[in-house]
């Protein structure tokens, strides 16, 4: 196990406001779905300036919703094009991504048990926010480089079983909506 804070830079997002002719998408929690995954929707809503391109987020870059009920983890969606995190989220960077890959600690931080023991960090009456003091003593074990693959081949099986049951799911619900439409057609 090792510290967070000893495998990786950590902090806030940075609040900007929307611009005329935007050029970078300003993450929000709202952006992303109830697993993580960044919407379709999200579009560019402002700019940065030189002095805050500091904040702009890399391919491996983590984002963590650190504040409300959702603590997802997700990579951070650069196919968008440049992108901003809001501070409703601590930004991870890993240092080396020779000792601990960005897709195997957002894997672990997104696992039920891991959100359970953040969600019991997480501080405040009216809404809850993980601090980063609290994140940078956070564990994570640290296998080798070969196991942390393996672990992201599953995740990524995991996530196409979740994505296949949810779509036969959908099926289903048309094919009953369809047979029931055309009992209640075929009864007039």
């Amino acid at each position: 196990m090792v510290k967070l804070k000893d495998i990786a830079t950590i902090q806030t997002g940075v609040y900007l406001k929307s611009a005329p002719s935007p050029d970078t998408c300003y993450l929000q929690v709202n952006d992303f779905d109830e697993e993580g995954n960044i919407r379709p929707t999200v579009r560019p809503t402002t700019s940065v300036s030189s002095k805050a391109a500091r904040h702009l987020l890399t391919e491996s870059d983590l984002l963590l919703a650190a504040k409300g009920g959702k603590n997802f983890c997700a990579i951070a969606p650069t196919q968008l094009g440049p992108c901003v995190a809001s501070p409703s989220f601590l930004i991870i960077r890993i240092d080396n991504q020779t000792r601990i890959l960005p897709e195997y600690l957002c894997g672990f931080l997104n696992l039920p048990s891991t959100r359970q023991l953040l969600t019991a960090q997480a501080q405040g009456s009216a809404i809850a926010s993980l601090s980063k003091a609290d994140l940078e003593e956070f564990e994570i074990p640290l296998p080798p480089l070969e196991r942390q693959r393996a672990c992201i081949a599953l995740t990524r099986l995991h996530r196409r079983e979740q994505a296949l049951y949810k779509a036969i799911a959908e099926r289903r619900r048309q094919i009953t909506d369809y047979k029931l439409t055309k009992i209640y057609k075929d009864e007039r």
